[in-house]
């Protein structure tokens, strides 16, 4: 069969095969369904989606059912919430409860800070479950300050990361606005492949890939974890009882922008409430109570949002995004450089949303109980994560992710069994880690940070 043959092949199949709404009669923006449907969107081709656009359409199709089943339940209606003038009423609504929340929230915002801290550092493993913000910071485990610009800094001990928040102020120049060209890769004169080694180019191409799976991956957990307030009702309810019913409806009219209106989300050019990232050097303060003059380097990775969901969601980025540098372990700089410039970009960032918040779930029911059941377990989780990041591209994608994305039974036992491995490995270097042993291993070196 030849390309054009072939192309034609996936158009027909593409237009026979739509997003699967089942017995809802909500339905996406049509721009949206394009894009998800598109064959040449970031996902259609890559190695972890098997199935190509089928997956990409399923995993979609399957988040934005969760999403109306979700809104219809927090603004009480049984009604198509697609519907123009129901969508008109929710996003009225969603409007009034924003501006009631920031009325509010100022009242308390070192409370509501503490606290997305905790739930995101928590539900990552950087802080166990059984102890709060306030136990952390009284016996010292965690400690906390302002930073020269007013901010609050909050020092974790595990793998040297501090994270800043900010107040409410958004850097979007923290992703690039659109990919650069993909230049290709110098190859040196007389170099010869042997015939099962990737040229730099094919190479290169399965680290973008990999890449954007990470992120999606990423994006899709703390979409899920801006909701971890919910599981926190009684410690939001302390605060004020108004705010958690206006969270609710706040999250959810946003999470369903993002299927439903493809023009606001390119207006606001990605999440335009909230920001993570890592923060350039010399953003935090010196330590003051560094002994001698000398104050040991650290990362500083920093978060801020509008309101507190937001910051959640923001701060559990954060987090996350300490562990995906070990993409770039041993890895060629200039390679490193122009993946990053293909996928880490506000462009690609709708449809990470859209795509991995189904992957994430699809993830965690596939990880080892004592993970993600077992509180006493998340402690496991950014060793397990280095590890999983550390893992080549190619068998990432195809013997991990592709058996993740699978609806066959024995393709996700594959992915079960890999995570296991990787789990394993992950107790003993946090075993190794907490006893004390000065390894390299859990350094990041900052010549090996191209991320961020």
């Amino acid at each position: 069969m030849g390309h054009k043959e072939l192309e034609r092949l996936i158009r027909r199949i593409v237009k026979e095969a739509p997003v699967d709404y089942g017995d809802y009669p909500e339905r996406m923006d049509p721009r949206v369904q394009q894009k998800i449907e598109d064959p040449e969107n970031i996902y259609a081709k890559n190695r972890g989606f098997a199935g190509g656009i089928s997956d990409v359409e399923r995993l979609s199709g399957d988040r934005f059912k969760e999403i109306v089943d979700y809104v219809k339940r927090y603004f009480g209606t049984e009604r198509n919430i697609t519907e123009p003038s129901v969508m008109s009423a929710i996003q009225m609504e969603q409007m009034m409860a924003v501006r009631q929340a920031m009325m509010t929230e100022p009242r308390h915002r070192e409370k509501l800070r503490d606290l997305a801290v905790e739930i995101g550092a928590k539900e990552e493993g950087w802080m166990p479950y059984d102890t709060t913000m306030e136990q952390s910071l009284r016996d010292g485990s965690i400690k906390k300050r302002k930073s020269r610009d007013g901010g609050t800094i909050y020092e974790f001990e595990l793998l040297n990361m501090l994270t800043f928040l900010g107040e409410q102020s958004v850097d979007p120049s923290i992703f690039q606005m659109k990919a650069k060209e993909n230049k290709k890769l110098p190859i040196p004169a007389n170099f010869s492949f042997d015939i099962d080694e990737l040229t730099p180019e094919e190479q290169k191409q399965l680290e973008i890939e990999k890449r954007n799976i990470i992120n999606a991956y990423v994006m899709g957990k703390a979409k899920r974890g801006q909701y971890g307030y919910q599981a926190y009702k009684d410690r939001l309810d302390a605060i004020d009882p108004s705010l958690y019913p206006l969270y609710n409806k706040i999250m959810g009219a946003n999470d369903l922008m993002y299927f439903t209106n493809q023009q606001l989300i390119e207006m606001l050019g990605g999440n335009a409430a909230g920001s993570a990232g890592k923060a350039q050097p010399n953003d935090d303060d010196d330590d003051d109570d560094d002994q001698g003059g000398e104050s040991e380097e650290k990362d500083t990775w920093f978060a801020n949002g509008l309101i507190f969901p937001i910051l959640l969601h923001e701060v559990g980025k954060a987090f996350s995004m300490v562990t995906t540098r070990q993409q770039w372990k041993g890895m060629d700089p200039e390679m490193a450089r122009q993946v990053i410039s293909q996928t880490d970009t506000m462009e690609n960032e709708p449809m990470n949303f859209r795509v991995g918040a189904e992957l994430a779930r699809k993830i965690r029911t596939m990880l080892p109980d004592e993970l993600v059941l077992e509180p006493s377990g998340r402690i496991y989780m950014p060793f397990f994560e280095k590890n999983l990041y550390e893992i080549p591209a190619e068998r990432f994608l195809k013997q991990i992710i592709a058996n993740v994305v699978s609806n066959k039974k024995e393709d996700n036992l594959k992915a079960v069994k890999e995570f296991r491995e990787v789990f394993e490995k992950a107790k003993k270097e946090y075993e190794k880690f907490k006893g004390g042993d000065d390894d390299d291993e859990y350094d990041y070196d900052e010549e090996d940070d191209f991320s961020y």
